[in-house]
């Protein structure tokens, strides 16, 4: 009797065992498919995000330049912001306005003191050019998005508009030297200053003021990074033509000698007005008490405005990174 009472517990804890260890497959079958379902439907997400463009679709982006030669490791592309509206899913309008501003300083110090001074002149010297470059454009165009693949959006254009830029300058010189005699004592010192003003010109002459019509046929590539993100780079050609205004430049110089113990002996300044074309110049001499007076008129002055017309190959130097709404 209690060996019948034995086996049957037995064979009951066999059952119950077998029970358990069926509800444990069948949740870690439940688990699998579950995880399973939930990784095909992640992918069939990641399948089916639209990169390419629709109509309807709004863009705006801007361009800066990450790296650039001149030291610079950051720069806004000329303050170009663009915006994109997709009239259909392959057609699209695209408006850009800038503006750029840029001032630069540039100094230099040149100087010459040998240890011998017999005989030599040295000489201590500040050089400074400031430069003010300023442009806007505002351009609309027309883009044909060709082709999209993955993340990657091709597309190809035109864009016409007028761009205006404007450039001046500035240059100061200041000059000091003394001339020494065979015992190396001072006989003599000078000064000079000189202070220049470029108009519609750069100080260095590389940049110029202009008006002027431009068109740009292009293509480029978007790459979404995220479903509405992206960065994108154009190339193309570009046609510019247009009017530069009349360059020129005034100054004021001084110079100035003095004697070994200091005292003035002469003074010229000079004054040269670029626009009206005409130099002024006086000098006072210390010792007679003597000041001369002197004008040149050179006569009316040939314009020196020019139009200007190229057309070139360009890769934008730029990243640019845009939103798509």
């Amino acid at each position: 009797m209690w060996a019948k009472s034995l086996h049957g517990r037995r064979i009951t804890n066999l059952l119950m065992c077998k029970e358990e260890i069926t509800q444990i497959k069948s949740y870690q079958i439940m688990k699998r498919v579950l995880t399973i379902a939930a990784l095909s439907l992640g992918m069939a997400s990641v399948a089916s995000a639209q990169y390419s463009p629709e109509k309807g679709d709004f863009a705006v982006e801007f361009g800066f330049t990450p790296f650039k030669a001149g030291g610079e490791t950051f720069q806004l592309n000329e303050g170009m912001l663009k915006a994109r509206w997709f009239i259909s899913d392959k057609n699209a309008l695209r408006l850009k306005i800038g503006l750029g501003i840029d001032n630069t300083t540039n100094t230099v110090d040149n100087s010459y003191n040998p240890d011998s001074k017999k005989w030599e002149t040295t000489y201590d010297e500040t050089r400074k050019t400031k430069d003010k470059y300023t442009n806007f454009g505002i351009m609309l165009g027309y883009e044909r998005h060709l082709f999209t693949k993955g993340r990657f959006d091709v597309y190809a254009g035109l864009e016409v508009g007028y761009l205006m830029e404007k450039s001046s300058g500035s240059e100061t010189i200041d000059r000091t030297s003394k001339s020494y005699d065979g015992d190396q004592v001072i006989s003599g010192s000078q000064t000079y200053s000189k202070s220049t003003d470029y108009t519609n010109r750069s100080a260095d002459g590389k940049k110029s003021s202009i008006n002027a019509f431009n068109a740009n046929l292009f293509a480029g590539v978007d790459f979404y990074v995220w479903k509405n993100l992206y960065l994108g780079a154009e190339v193309g050609f570009n046609f510019k033509t247009g009017k530069s205004p009349n360059q020129y430049y005034s100054y004021t110089e001084q110079s100035c000698s003095y004697n070994k113990s200091g005292g003035l002996l002469t003074s010229t300044v000079t004054e040269y007005d670029g626009e009206a074309n005409i130099t002024k110049r006086t000098v006072v001499t210390t010792g007679t008490g003597a000041t001369t007076n002197t004008t040149t008129n050179y006569g009316t002055k040939t314009s020196d405005a020019t139009t200007e017309t190229s057309f070139k190959l360009f890769v934008e130097p730029a990243v640019r990174i845009g939103w798509k709404f």
